[in-house]
């Protein structure tokens, strides 16, 4: 990549977050529940990275598809959550993660319980920003959402009443978490 483009994707992502940061898709200004959303140290870091030439892993791993996935899911943030709802109209938790990956070209089955079957298992340790979180309790999945990175994942939550972002060391998080599976094809072949 070459010196120019390293600034020109820096100067893009600096301005995708300043956007996000500001609020611009006034959608949920109207009913303001909840304070401005503040920088994220995590994202800063990735735009410093950019600027000194090192890409995010998912972007050098599978542009075309992690990158996409990842900036689509990122756009729902704020969006409310909705028992069996599958669009931005309202979620819920698989309903967003299988809207999210056919925005990226990859097709998931609709329920938390299929996607678990879905794609290959992955250790915590191992997790890459695209894969699959799963939750649940006594051997049986009940919750679904899509890794970002250094633990954070987004997902559609009931409990908040929309898509947000949470630590996988979480307290209830890392106590029902029961795995991650990679479905995001590089190739035409799963990672």
């Amino acid at each position: 990549m070459t010196y120019g483009a390293k600034w020109v994707l820096a100067i893009f992502m600096a301005l995708s977050a300043c956007f996000a940061a500001l609020g611009i898709g006034l959608r949920e200004r109207s009913a303001i529940a909840n304070p401005s959303p503040t920088f994220d140290p995590l994202v800063i870091s990735y735009y410093l990275n950019a600027l000194r030439g090192e890409l995010p892993f998912w972007l050098a791993r599978d542009p075309a598809m992690a990158s996409k996935l990842l900036a689509v899911a990122s756009s729902q943030m704020g969006r409310g959550y909705l028992p069996g709802g599958t669009t931005p109209a309202g979620f819920d938790c698989s309903g967003f993660t299988s809207w999210a990956y056919g925005k990226a070209g990859q097709s998931l089955p609709r329920t938390s319980g299929e996607q678990f079957l879905a794609g290959r298992p992955v250790a915590a340790e191992s997790l890459r920003p695209g894969d699959l979180v799963f939750f649940g309790r006594g051997g049986k999945v009940g919750h679904v959402g899509i890794y970002l990175s250094q633990g954070r994942f987004i997902h559609s939550s009931q409990n908040s009443g929309q898509v947000g972002v949470d630590d996988l060391s979480g307290s209830y998080w890392s106590r029902t978490f029961a795995g991650g599976r990679r479905v995001l094809e590089q190739e035409g072949r799963a990672q």
